[in-house]
């Protein structure tokens, strides 16, 4: 028995913004346990749906692999992060612009899950001192690489950072 769904493209929509609001909807660093619980909770639910339209194979635009890879990189899972690259990958193929960014994004968080320095410099961690900081990163990748991603060059890394987060 085959099923189609007529709205993949509305359901991974709304499961993007979904994903997108939660994440804006408090300031992380400071969360409880019980906040980063019911956080984990829908992105697996969000991450299922992804999967199960996969399986259905009605992913097509690449908008629709756009927002699939934004859901499957907040997984937990080496699996689950290369997958979003896989997805990101197919959305740039397809001609999505807008997801050169998460290219190389779901990329870095898959290196560094398998314990690689990062390759394009969007990954951060909080220091001993409370400031973000990126992540190791390969130091063989240009800045002019890092372009082509959308990626800024790593002298302004941080204070993109800081700047999008409202960090002082």
């Amino acid at each position: 028995m085959s099923i189609k769904v007529q709205n993949t493209s509305s359901i991974l929509q709304h499961f993007y913004k979904e994903d997108v609001e939660d994440r804006a909807s408090k300031n992380w660093e400071f969360a409880t346990i019980k906040d980063v619980s019911w956080l984990k909770r829908r992105d697996k639910k969000r991450k299922e749906a992804v999967l199960f339209l996969r399986d259905l194979d009605s992913i097509k635009t690449g908008l629709d692999y756009h927002h699939g890879a934004y859901i499957l990189q907040h997984g937990e899972t080496i699996e689950d992060f290369a997958l979003a690259h896989e997805f990101a990958k197919k959305a740039v193929e397809k001609g999505d612009e807008s997801a050169k960014w998460l290219f190389a994004a779901t990329m870095d968080r898959y290196l560094l899950s398998i314990g690689k320095p990062q390759k394009y410099g969007t990954q951060f961690r909080t220091n001993r001192n409370g400031e973000p900081e990126l992540e190791t990163v390969d130091e063989t990748t240009t800045d002019e690489e890092r372009a082509k991603y959308n990626v800024p060059p790593l002298s302004e890394a941080v204070r993109r950072y800081k700047e999008k987060y409202g960090i002082k």
